[in-house]
């Protein structure tokens, strides 16, 4: 199933968005991770676009273990730009998180909930596909 990312604030705790199908579902809260930009906007690694996602194993570098995921590919600059669980800003190097809502931490910062519970959903939406098209905006 293709997807869209909208983005809707780009903010020192992250850069959040929503996950939606092509018709407009929503699918899941989205999360990535912020750079402060010399006019001191923050942006993502992840430019507006259209990019292919393709399913396979990967290993982030705080796991014991690969999982399957999909590869945001050609970015420009950048590579291994993945879906994957994580909460907080610094729990993304540029790959997009998934969870449920946006909240507050108990030390103010913002995040994401219920994210690895939110990614296996994704994952099961998509369990079919080995390869989809993410329309990224904003």
């Amino acid at each position: 199933m293709n997807l869209r990312l909208d983005r809707t604030a780009h903010e020192v705790d992250g850069i959040f968005g929503h996950l939606m199908t092509e018709d407009g579902k929503f699918l899941a809260m989205t999360l990535e991770h912020s750079y402060l930009q010399p006019d001191g906007s923050y942006t993502p690694k992840l430019s507006a676009g259209v990019y292919a996602c393709v399913r396979g194993s990967h290993q982030l570098h705080s796991m014991q273990h690969p999982f399957v995921t999909f590869e945001i590919t050609k970015v420009p600059g950048h590579s291994n730009i993945l879906f994957h669980a994580g909460n907080f800003n610094d729990d993304s190097e540029g790959c997009v998180l998934l969870g449920e809502l946006v909240a507050k931490s108990a030390t103010g910062i913002q995040m994401i909930t219920n994210s690895r519970k939110t990614f296996e959903k994704f994952m099961e939406l998509q369990k079919d596909v080995n390869e989809f098209t993410l329309t990224a905006k904003g």
